[in-house]
């Protein structure tokens, strides 16, 4: 009866040689395969733009060959060619503000390239989380499992005479193993999750280290106050940026297009020779790109109400998750300061009195179901305070720390 006692009172732990830890997880979510080289690729196409931006308008050259007619009043050859050579020139400041627009578009993708794979962590932290909870909610369930086998084993009694007490034992062995079918699904499900965001192969290897809530004592004052580093925010002012841009450059290509040509014309029989000068200049009579202007306009209008959103949206987010943390953390404390110590004498209580005689199986399968619901309501309070310290961290821009 002692060594009973004694795995009723041991605490519930889940250990791994090689267990994943937090920081593990958020560096490979980061750089994730996939998601590392579609990132690459629309980071290469706007890098693309900006070479295209910079670049001159290639020349044109064209060829013509004209056969005098009949009665021919304009040159005295049989026939004459020409070959002109034209230029398009970039005029009022249309390749700079070009340059300048693909430029900031190059940061602005940079930026999102950022907040997409710290997003991808973000996710990959939410869904560790997860995988910690469904992990020792298993082993819950396997250390509940053994404990009553070995209650089982320890009790000794004539079916007949106590037929209750046998069907008790009966029944709670085929819920148990039904509790322990339930949380092998849960864990074989979060395993998978989280291997497919990581990119691991074998997501039954996955083992990540046992649940246990983040210290955030040493960042809560320092940097809660403070926006101008966060990363969303950051790459929606380099949004806004690069839309204001987008809107000089439709204001500079409203100038005329303009070209200039060299132009030389000979004949033959008899031969001569021509050289000329040629402009062109466009007429902006029915398009004058006032949509495009418009529509560039209203481009940036939305990237600054963007930002603006999401200033506000980052201090109620902040405040918000804050809070959570904190009640959290309360809920926690009392669970540990209240549940514990009463949870340990209702345990050993139990025990007394089944040594004394005076309480039979029943009373260490109930105290066993109150340890496990208090395990239970442990795990669930640590997975709560976890995932809000996350939310928390992301929405101060603090979870590239955890990688450091």
């Amino acid at each position: 009866m002692g060594v009973l006692l004694l795995l009723a009172l041991a605490p519930i732990v889940c250990t791994a040689d090689s267990a994943l830890d937090l920081r593990t997880a958020l560096r490979l979510a980061r750089d994730a395969e996939l998601q590392s080289a579609l990132d690459a690729a629309s980071l290469a196409a706007v890098e693309a733009d900006r070479r295209s931006a910079g670049a001159h308008p290639n020349p044109v050259i064209s060829y013509g060959r004209q056969r005098p007619g009949r009665a021919s009043t304009m040159f005295d050859g049989s026939r004459q060619q020409d070959v002109a050579i034209e230029q398009p020139l970039l005029l009022g400041g249309q390749r700079r503000a070009r340059m300048e627009a693909a430029e900031r578009a190059v940061d602005a993708a940079r930026a999102r390239v950022a907040v997409s794979r710290m997003t991808r962590a973000a996710d990959a932290a939410l869904a560790f989380v997860s995988l910690q909870a469904a992990q020792s909610r298993q082993a819950a369930a396997t250390v509940g499992l053994n404990r009553l086998e070995d209650i089982v084993a320890s009790t000794s009694m004539n079916p007949a005479a106590h037929p209750y007490a046998e069907q008790r034992l009966a029944f709670e062995r085929a819920d148990w193993r039904a509790a322990l079918s339930a949380a092998d699904a849960e864990l074989a499900a979060a395993r998978q999750r989280l291997a497919d965001m990581l990119d691991i192969a074998d997501w039954r290897t996955l083992v990540v280290v046992p649940l246990n809530p983040l210290d955030l004592v040493a960042t809560n004052g320092e940097r809660s106050g403070e926006r101008s580093d966060h990363l969303a925010l950051h790459a929606a002012r380099l949004e806004e940026t690069a839309a204001e841009a987008a809107g000089r450059a439709a204001r500079a290509e409203r100038f005329p297009q303009v070209s200039l040509g060299l132009i030389r014309s000979w004949t033959s029989e008899p031969y001569g020779i021509a050289d000329g000068v040629s402009v062109s200049v466009e007429l902006p009579l029915f398009d004058r790109r006032d949509g495009a202007v418009d529509r560039a306009d209203a481009l940036a209008a939305g990237a600054r109400l963007q930002r603006q959103l999401l200033e506000a949206e980052i201090d109620l987010d902040a405040r918000r998750n804050q809070i959570e943390v904190a009640m959290r953390s309360d809920a926690l404390a009392a669970f540990d300061a209240e549940v514990g110590p009463r949870l340990q004498a209702l345990l050993r209580l139990a025990g007394d009195a089944y040594r004394n005689d005076s309480a039979g199986p029943a009373d260490l399968i109930d105290a066993l179901r109150a340890q496990q619901r208090a395990t239970l309501r442990r795990i669930e309070l640590e997975e709560g305070l976890l995932r809000a310290q996350i939310r928390l961290l992301l929405a101060r821009s603090e979870l590239p720390g955890l990688l450091d």
